[in-house]
């Protein structure tokens, strides 16, 4: 029974990005710990010395395969898939080999050439002791690369199919690894023990994906040419993906000098900022954007444009529902929720304060993050990776600028308020230029479930505010970290059944789906345990 409930889970929309957002947040959450983990037991010069052996791989990966592999791989797939499934099978076997053999290539140029790279990174003003570690933890580091690229293959199959659970397990499994590392293998082997959990959660990311690979019917067996016409068509597709994820690590890259410059210990304040922020942008538009691509590909493959807009629509339209209540939420608690994640006798209620604000200002564009990789998606299903490229170049311009202006004015403030901006023009440009393309996007229900989603948020902001100052009557002090926790989640919970009351009082469209589902799920539930029973 459980195996059809969460098979029937996992293959439809929502309940893909149920299963894929909830994997966010498990593996966010444990990329805190794991961070906390490093600072607490390497100190600052250890952790420095791992944070910049994971920096480069990390780099290469980032920008050669994830979020560019699948993007060009997926829609060429399911386009094989609908003419010639054995065709189909091959070219993906065809895009593991090179990817094989390209990784394969980094990761001997990573190992052999170590020494080197990592002064080059680091500087002079890094410790000869800390650059000896940092290349050693490379060295062990370097076919990490290999594994999740392979595993990346696999994961585009599997979301092809609609099958979530592996590709949402996988990171969770990885992140688990090197806290098992830090845990178990670092006392008796140091940093290097963070590598070596590290490998064998990149082993495991790969072994799970390619067992569900496996039983959806992926095998050994025969290749395509690489002069295929399908094989260089990803090519095609993936390179200006690819350029657009080397433009976004060169726009990270910006931030950190322009940090250290503006005062010591501003950079620290940035990431821990930017690590809060990229966890609700995350669970929500990328998890959404993830199950719905596939569809999108679907629909469009077989010239169904209609079904098309109307799904982009209702996954608009859910993803508005849950983001932006969920953006004034966390502006309303930023204090409590930096102090909870990064509370610590060595972080001041300066540093709180200061990371608050900064989170602030990200939060300002939590929705047009949010909308952006839905967006991206729709033109990468129309097997169009060009534009949404163009547009993050120009964007990544205007960040870098504003950066530049508003960093040395409003300090590292004004970084997050540039990122915010230029994320805004990049979600406004690829609506604008997307309408046009598809003749509309069936803007008439977005608006009229967007005022409706403003509406009920006021009033949940109103009845978080009212908690947070009933709470401080009754003199629960915020000194101290179980003041600012029960604050948090007294004063969240409320907001969060504020919200879902009165949108099924105003008949939001996705909080009745949500009533419904659960509705229908217990009922099934109900049904099948009395059958069972009789």
């Amino acid at each position: 029974m459980w195996s059809r409930i969460l098979g029937k889970i996992q293959t439809t929309v929502f309940g893909g990005a149920l299963v894929v957002s909830t994997s966010w947040m498990v593996s966010k959450l444990l990329g805190l710990v794991k961070l906390r983990l490093i600072n607490t037991t390497f100190g600052p010069g250890g952790a420095d010395s791992i944070f910049a052996a994971f920096a480069i791989p990390d780099l290469i990966y980032g920008t050669l395969v994830l979020g560019s592999l699948l993007s060009a791989f997926m829609p060429v797939f399911m386009e094989s898939w609908q003419k010639d499934k054995a065709e189909a099978w091959r070219i993906s076997r065809s895009v593991l080999n090179f990817l094989a053999l390209a990784f394969l290539i980094f990761g001997l140029f990573l190992l052999f050439g170590a020494s080197p790279i990592v002064k080059l990174l680091v500087g002079r003003n890094f410790g000869a002791e800390h650059q000896i570690l940092t290349t050693q933890l490379l060295q062990l580091l370097s076919m990490n690369m290999l594994m999740f690229s392979l595993s990346n293959v696999f994961a585009g199959v599997l979301q092809s199919f609609k099958r979530f659970l592996a590709v949402s397990v996988a990171p969770i499994i990885y992140n688990l690894g090197i806290i098992a590392g830090i845990l178990c293998l670092a006392p008796k082997y140091g940093a290097a023990g963070v590598a070596y959990g590290a490998i064998a959660g990149a082993f495991l990311h790969l072994l799970v994906q390619f067992s569900a690979a496996w039983r959806v019917g992926w095998r050994f067996g025969p290749v395509s040419s690489w002069r295929h016409p399908q094989v260089k068509k990803i090519g095609r597709l993936i390179l200006p993906r690819t350029i657009g994820q080397s433009i976004t690590q060169i726009d990270q890259f910006v931030n950190v000098p322009i940090a250290t410059r503006i005062g010591v210990g501003q950079l620290a304040i940035f990431r821990m900022a930017n690590d809060v922020q990229d966890a609700p942008v995350n669970i929500v538009g990328l998890s959404m954007a993830t199950v719905a691509f596939p569809v999108f590909v679907e629909l469009l493959a077989q010239g169904k444009k209609e079904e098309f807009i109307a799904h982009f629509s209702k996954i608009v339209r859910q993803v508005l529902f849950v983001i932006i209540p969920l953006t004034i939420l966390i502006i309303q608690l930023r204090a409590q929720i930096v102090r909870i994640f990064f509370g610590a006798s060595n972080v001041s209620w300066a540093v709180t304060i200061a990371t608050a604000q900064t989170l602030g200002f990200f939060a300002l564009s939590f929705v047009a993050q949010s909308l952006i990789p839905i967006l991206a998606r729709s033109f990468y299903a129309m097997h169009d990776t060009k534009t949404p490229v163009k547009i993050t170049i120009v964007a990544v311009v205007l960040d870098i600028i504003g950066s530049i202006v508003l960093g040395f004015t409003m300090g590292v403030q004004g970084l997050a308020l540039s990122y915010s901006i230029s994320n805004l023009v990049n979600a406004v440009a690829l609506t604008v230029i997307l309408h046009h393309r598809v003749g509309h996007l069936d803007e008439a229900k977005i608006i009229g479930s967007t005022i409706k989603i403003v509406a009920v948020t006021v009033m949940m902001a109103i009845s978080v505010q009212g908690m947070k100052l009933l709470l401080d009557t009754f003199g629960v002090d915020l000194h101290y970290f179980a003041g600012v926790f029960a604050q948090a989640v007294v004063a969240g919970l409320t907001g969060v059944a504020a919200y879902i009351v009165f949108a099924m009082l105003f008949n939001l469209e996705a909080a009745v789906m949500l009533q419904n589902g659960i509705k229908r799920m217990w009922q099934n539930i109900r049904y099948r345990n009395g059958s069972a029973s009789a």
